[in-house]
């Protein structure tokens, strides 16, 4: 089983630039490298501007363990970048879980954290 979360990761280009250099790096072993290609091509969703390079990420109800080399890579590639060439987001099954990084705050995919409550009229 297991705890899920829905996570999402938007970059800039310049952010984008960074995650490739990063990836492309000699320190980097190719199982972590195979590990993180996985886990982008693997999103729920995935998007990129043409006008600006950014792309965004998203994947629903997910294992995001630190544990996990590419989930260790992604959070050590935010600790290493500016905070306006990313946002990150990641919601845990408990209420209380959220967790959000990143100043990319204008990003053209419109990621941003939402809590609403829901009502419908009794019949």
């Amino acid at each position: 089983m297991g705890y899920y979360s829905d996570t999402a990761l938007a970059l800039t280009g310049k952010g984008v630039d960074t995650l490739n250099k990063k990836l492309a790096a000699p320190e980097i072993s190719e199982e972590t490298r195979k590990e993180v290609q996985d886990l982008l091509s693997q999103a729920d969703h995935h998007y990129a501007d043409s006008n600006n390079g950014a792309e965004v990420w998203h994947w629903a109800w997910s294992k995001w363990y630190s544990q996990f080399p590419e989930v260790a890579f992604v959070e050590s590639l935010m600790d290493e970048m500016d905070e306006e060439d990313y946002r990150f987001i990641r919601i845990g099954e408990d209420y209380d879980d959220t967790e959000v990084r990143g100043g990319f705050w204008e990003n053209p995919f419109g990621m941003e954290l939402r809590r609403s409550i829901v009502l419908t009229e009794a019949g």
